[in-house]
């Protein structure tokens, strides 16, 4: 079977690149019968799987991410001969020769539609039931993902398998002091904190420059503001453009002492920021997955997580939670776990546990038994005798 892939979101700085390529390098490795066309839009990981024999990896040139969706991408299907489309996010090509699947993450302009700029949210909610119904198969990254967009979206997504994301190789907890004080003092941390791994933009959306509050960083910076005086932690945030969101929102530089804000951290380096970490937390008012979670998980970094989406999925009983609406509640939390060593032990090692239980190979088994589950299906409905035409 050749399976073309729809590359686009390994260019979003989010865990989305994470996602594509842990799944994608599991696939191709697992079962080496297939062949595989990985189409970029971009040359930044172009060559990423050049080592893999059965790999193509092609770039596909389009002025704008709708003509690259939906004329480039299933052209180059088609004359490529591909026997499935696959695009890790929610949409797919509506004029296609072969069938196309795709991920299913939560109906967030449904849920939150001031979280997202109008026109996106208008777009969203005219084109993604069209891509929905055109998909032959979609892998939601959580159960309540798929419940979700029943409830929310209002179609059955019959042809579904969830197929939970896992953490990179890497993210495993750092032991090295000397890397770990190297590592602090090149980032300015101080000696105890608890952390915040959040974004307040929207990647995914070209030349954007509206704020992303669905992360809701503003409920941790209010519950550490709470606890403040309590405690010996502070706090540190790592995103884009944060302390901007923050005095946009109405917090004052007074509020932000004892808050240090560092960029993005590489995701090679992201297992020294979690183990340096007392605790991350994370109240996302609508969190589809959270790799920034299962990453601090998989490094055993204590949690605290909203008691709302897929959290509660995704950590078990391995993270305090708190509703993403109650400060004080997430305060709570806060303080309980700087004051408690044992709960801090505890959860981390529950958290490894859990964390080992997610595998890419798990992963990539799954989603191409959901892929030729779909390609069986078209075979099924093609007239005897019509064969795919020669190229």
């Amino acid at each position: 079977m050749k399976i073309a892939v729809m590359m686009r979101p390994m260019d979003q700085d989010s865990g989305f690149h994470a996602y594509v390529e842990g799944l994608v390098g599991a696939m191709v490795t697992l079962d080496e019968r297939h062949q595989w066309l990985l189409m970029y839009r971009s040359t930044k990981w172009l060559g990423r799987f050049s080592r893999h024999p059965n790999v193509r990896e092609v770039l596909v040139r389009a002025p704008h991410k709708l003509l690259w969706d939906q004329v480039a991408v299933p052209w180059l299907a088609w004359k490529e001969g591909a026997d499935i489309l696959f695009n890790p996010k929610f949409s797919v090509p509506l004029l296609s020769s072969c069938p196309c699947v795709m991920g299913l993450q939560e109906p967030a302009c449904w849920a939150w539609p001031q979280h997202y700029e109008r026109l996106d949210v208008l777009y969203e909610r005219l084109m993604f039931p069209l891509f929905a119904r055109k998909a032959a198969h979609v892998f939601p990254m959580a159960h309540w993902v798929l419940e979700e967009n029943r409830r929310l979206v209002g179609l059955p997504f019959a042809e579904a398998t969830v197929t939970y994301p896992a953490p990179q190789a890497h993210l495993k907890p750092v032991t090295d002091r000397a890397a770990l004080e190297e590592f602090r003092v090149r980032y300015g941390l101080p000696e105890r904190f608890l952390l915040s791994v959040t974004r307040v933009d929207h990647p995914g959306l070209d030349r954007s420059t509206s704020f992303f509050p669905g992360k809701n960083p503003q409920a941790t910076l209010r519950a550490f503001l709470r606890v403040r005086d309590r405690i010996p932690h502070s706090l540190v945030v790592a995103g884009r453009r944060v302390r901007e969101f923050f005095l946009h929102e109405g917090f004052t530089e007074r509020d932000l002492d004892r808050v240090s804000f560092i960029h993005f951290v590489p995701f090679a380096e992201l297992p020294k920021l979690y183990s340096l970490a007392e605790m991350m937390v994370a109240p996302a008012y609508y969190e589809g997955f959270g790799f920034s979670v299962l990453g601090a998980m998989a490094c055993g970094c204590p949690l605290v997580v909203s008691t709302t989406g897929a959290c509660p999925e995704v950590v078990g009983d391995t993270a305090l939670m708190a509703d993403p609406e109650d400060t004080g509640g997430i305060a709570d939390a806060i303080l309980r776990l700087a004051g408690d060593a044992a709960l801090r032990a505890r959860l981390r090692e529950a958290a490894l546990v859990r964390a080992a239980g997610y595998t890419w190979e798990e992963t990539a088994r799954l989603t191409l038994d959901g892929m030729e589950q779909a390609a069986a299906a078209r075979r099924r409905r093609r007239p005897a005798g019509q064969g795919r035409p020669n190229r």
